[in-house]
């Protein structure tokens, strides 16, 4: 019998709860690194792409079905309201959208290296948010109450292709390997025992 491509209550529930644990620990690292504002501005996102990748891999394997990277990202994009707005959304809708569209093709969620495209697409979006703000959303970025010092230092840093080239080296490389840790996890711990198919 073969398998709905549909998602399913239950893998609603795994994403959702999935999700849920990597945000919560992506704020938690950000509350612990917050007190170096370059840190979270260059560094921030590629730690965030190795620690979220094994989450993501297991995520996106257990469910196995079209529509993991679309919703994980609208989550993203909610998280992103919540913090600085409204004007966020397009950015994490977007990339939501274009790493569904990476994973089409038949049984894509069981492809670690289509798996791993997706996150990366995923990491850089959440590594480039900041740099939107400068880039793309500057009066509304302003409007959020931030204060001049942080302006200041972010449109120093995301206005230097040095330092954005360093940050989104470092994530696609930090996301392939989170991916490929994961996917050996998986491996090692889950498949063998039954619990992903």
């Amino acid at each position: 019998m073969e398998k709905s491509k549909k998602l399913s209550v239950k893998d609603l529930a795994t994403i959702g709860i999935f999700s849920a644990i990597m945000i919560v620990v992506f704020i938690v690292f950000s509350m612990i690194t917050g007190a170096s504002l370059f840190f979270n501005m260059i560094f921030n996102a590629v730690f965030v792409a190795l620690i979220l990748g094994p989450f993501f891999v297991y995520m996106s394997m257990k469910v196995g079905k079209p529509g993991v990277a679309l919703i994980y990202n609208i989550l993203q994009a909610v998280l992103a309201t919540v913090f600085m707005g409204p004007f966020m959304i397009p950015w994490f809708l977007g990339a939501g959208i274009i790493a569904e569209l990476s994973m089409l093709g038949g049984d894509s969620y069981r492809n670690i290296k289509r798996i791993t495209i997706a996150w990366t697409i995923t990491s850089l979006a959440r590594a480039t948010h900041g740099m939107s703000e400068i880039w793309f959303f500057k009066k509304a970025f302003l409007k959020t109450g931030v204060s001049p010092e942080q302006f200041n230092l972010q449109t120093q840093y995301y206005t230097d292709v040095k330092w954005v080239i360093i940050s989104l080296a470092l994530t696609v490389v930090a996301a392939t390997i989170g991916c490929y840790l994961g996917n050996k996890m998986t491996e090692k711990h889950f498949k063998k025992t039954g619990i992903i198919k």
